[in-house]
């Protein structure tokens, strides 16, 4: 376990320098604060005027809470991040933050009563007073996920997008062919090993399992990359990340 979170951590790292500059520069009007150092850096942003900030870790908390722990040695600790609220809620609400069991940080959000409205896996988490969250990190997905998420009265819901942006400047781990679409057989290039790329916009409309990529060649030729099941473990691309644990 110690091994895994070795490497777990060095992958994290590597994602965190290269969004440093991008967190400095988001979302200005926001604070923000770390909420976990352990095995990676998370990161909480909020408007002082909308978030109260609770910090209790889950063995701080009385017993009749739905978050209490007994074990603060425990590997995994709950903490309460803070309490929002704002005109348009009638009741406030509760940010939890779940390191997860196998570095999988993940954002909670429950009402007053207990009641889970969205769960947000994420290394970054914005909340603005007017209830849009938005969130960031390579949390059991192959790339750095950028999404964001509206506040309802008891729910959340994600904003779709037509794509997600991958921004990804690397090389081919394997030769890999591009095509003029995501179905089809019209090849737009076929690339060899160490070939520079820039892997563009991750397709969601069709690609829940994250398997089509729209890439760009150090040429300039744009094409869709296809992966199987087999490839989301090894991808041809260097740095697109195994989605899972």
């Amino acid at each position: 376990m110690k091994i895994y979170k070795s490497i777990v951590t060095i992958l994290f790292c590597v994602y965190n320098l290269t969004a440093k500059s991008q967190i400095d520069i988001s979302f200005p009007n926001l604070k923000k604060i770390s909420v976990d150092t352990s095995f990676v850096k998370v990161i909480f942003g909020y408007d002082s005027k909308t978030t109260r900030l609770i910090r209790k870790k889950c063995f701080e908390l009385p017993k009749t809470d739905q978050w209490h722990c007994d074990n603060e040695d425990a590997g995994e600790i709950i903490e309460i991040v803070g309490k929002y609220a704002n005109d348009k809620i009638s009741d406030s609400i509760q940010i939890v933050y779940d390191p997860g069991l196998s570095v999988d940080p993940e954002f909670i959000i429950t009402k007053t009563n207990g009641k889970i409205m969205g769960r947000v896996a994420a290394l970054e988490f914005y909340i603005n007073n007017n209830g849009v969250i938005y969130s960031a990190g390579h949390i059991n997905n192959m790339f750095n996920k950028r999404r964001k998420f509206q506040l309802y009265i008891d729910t959340l819901i994600e904003i779709q997008q037509p794509f997600y942006y991958v921004g990804l400047k690397t090389k081919t781990a394997s030769p890999l062919t591009l095509y003029h679409s995501k179905s089809g057989n019209e090849i737009i290039a076929q690339l060899p090993k160490d070939y520079e790329i820039e892997v563009l916009l991750c397709d969601t409309e069709k690609n829940k399992s994250q398997k089509f990529y729209l890439v760009k060649t150090d040429f300039g030729l744009v094409g869709w990359l296809r992966l199987t099941d087999d490839s989301t473990f090894e991808t041809p691309a260097k740095g697109l990340f195994y989605k899972g644990d």
